[in-house]
């Protein structure tokens, strides 16, 4: 899965999550089960990129709710940045 797309998912997981911890958790437990990296050594940057949905490595933004001072992402971004419908029709 591009970075990008992982990023995002990451967001919408802190959304749906009841805190920061417990996001973090599943992000970390969704890499380990179905990562297709994970005995690469490389696999590691992935905990980087993974706590970059937290804002590690990104400076703060303004105040939203949910993620206070940290990136928010849209579908539209996404759109705008991948094909999002070409992905969504070779997962079906």
């Amino acid at each position: 899965m591009h970075g990008y797309s992982r990023v995002y998912w990451g967001k919408k997981i802190i959304e749906g999550s009841s805190t920061h911890l417990d996001a973090l958790d599943t992000m970390i437990h969704l890499h380990n089960r179905y990562a297709l990296d994970g005995r690469d050594p490389n696999t590691y940057n992935t905990y980087a990129n993974i706590l970059w949905c937290f804002g590690l490595h990104d400076g703060p933004w303004a105040e939203r709710e949910i993620f206070g001072a940290v990136r928010y992402m849209s579908l539209e971004g996404m759109r705008r940045k991948t094909d999002v419908d070409a992905y969504l029709q070779m997962q079906s």
